[in-house]
């Protein structure tokens, strides 16, 4: 890894891209090298995901009635969607080995009836939870050109994935985001069983375990009302909230003057660190036969944020 930077430097640096033309390299350095501190990650991908399946259609798949491996090894399938994050990140969307990791992901798919709009609304979420995130604790760590790569190299993503539909900014998006979720959010069985599996991995692996019974209060503090009343959680104590939301302001605060390192990747830190390297077909979800059930019958699915096990 080279010497790590000051975060205002990088800062400087996606001041000077154009987000349109530079979308791949605005996102990656402000998702990967600015905030890429695993942590937050998680914290982040966790809550977006929770959002997934608050749509009762996404948590019939990944729940499974407590098959999916969401539930029986969720550490890992998050991992792996997060691996693949880094992997568009790290390349060139229109590079033969970023095609193999797109291909990889549209093969998940194939095994799923998943709808466009849920694809659609998987794109919202990662386009612009992170800004929704960052606004509920106070903060405002992204510029105009951050938020507008983020945009930009998500909606790559979704058309080099096939999904249609894409609305042509920004707002279009989060208009339809906003009525989208209102329309389609709803309690289900399936969406409070992922979403407990979510916040029990978030609690082991960033919560000693003397402190692990306050992990559902900093989780349910970084939640809106409306997705706290659809899975059940808890209202954070206003102690837990504010100390959340305060340590998280110091924290993107101090970004311009941390030492990050330049090459930070998910794939390292979600992907080879724990598992090792794996090529795009050991990622992921993969056909397993179910006791009694016909060969090659999916028994399970990955991911809803990456949209890896949503139906379609």
């Amino acid at each position: 890894m080279r010497s790590r930077r000051l975060g205002m430097t990088v800062r400087r640096r996606i001041g000077g891209l154009d987000p349109v033309r530079e979308a791949q390299e605005v996102a990656r350095l402000s998702l990967q090298t600015l905030h890429g501190q695993p942590m937050l990650v998680h914290a982040l991908f966790s809550v977006a995901f929770a959002r997934q399946v608050a749509i009762p259609s996404i948590a019939r798949v990944l729940w499974r009635r407590g098959r999916g491996d969401i539930i029986v090894d969720t550490a890992r399938r998050n991992d792996d969607t997060i691996v693949f994050f880094g992997q568009f990140l790290d390349r060139d969307l229109a590079s033969a080995e970023a095609r193999r990791w797109i291909e990889r992901m549209n093969a998940i798919h194939a095994h799923f009836p998943i709808a466009n709009d849920e694809s659609l609304y998987t794109l919202a979420t990662l386009a612009l939870e992170p800004q929704r995130l960052v606004a509920l604790v106070g903060a405002s760590p992204f510029s105009e050109a951050e938020r507008e790569g983020h945009w930009r190299f998500w909606s790559a993503v979704a058309r080099a994935q096939g999904i249609t539909g894409i609305p042509e900014s920004r707002a279009a998006l989060r208009a339809w985001m906003t009525g989208y979720e209102a329309s389609r959010y709803a309690p289900s069985e399936g969406g409070r069983a992922v979403t407990g599996a979510l916040v029990e991995d978030f609690a082991r692996r960033w919560f000693p375990p003397a402190l692990r019974p306050l992990a559902p209060q900093v989780f349910s503090s970084l939640c809106t009302p409306d997705l706290r009343r659809v899975h059940g959680l808890a209202e954070p104590s206003p102690v837990v909230a504010a100390a959340t939301h305060a340590a998280a302001r110091t924290y993107f605060r101090l970004t311009p003057v941390r030492l990050v390192p330049p090459d930070r990747s998910f794939v390292t830190e979600f992907g080879t660190r724990r598992h090792g390297h794996r090529d795009p077909a050991r990622v992921g979800y993969r056909r397993t036969v179910e006791p009694g059930g016909p060969a090659g019958s999916p028994t399970e699915a990955v991911s809803a944020v990456a949209n890896t096990d949503q139906p379609r």
